[in-house]
């Protein structure tokens, strides 16, 4: 495999989807990055980020999407311009 694709391929986000009440959604908004992480079984280097779904309102189950992806790096302000 050439190295472009495997970069190509490193940087494909991990995701998985569930379904659970509002009530266990609800729940789970309030665990840390590291319990989402095991609660889920999701990799120790990924930024676990969720979004609900739902498409009927009366109904009091959602699909839950949780995207793993890579921490943000962490910088000390906006980047420098070069100077000549």
């Amino acid at each position: 495999m050439r190295a472009g694709a495997l970069r190509c391929l490193a940087q494909i986000v991990l995701a998985v989807t569930v379904s659970m009440s509002v009530g266990e959604f609800a729940a789970i908004q309030g665990l840390s990055a590291a319990d989402l992480r095991a609660r889920f079984g999701l990799p120790a280097l990924c930024e676990p980020s969720m979004t609900a779904l739902s498409t009927d309102p009366t109904v009091n189950t959602v699909s839950v999407v949780i995207e793993c992806r890579e921490p943000a790096a962490q910088s000390a302000g906006p980047p420098q311009r070069a100077t000549q």
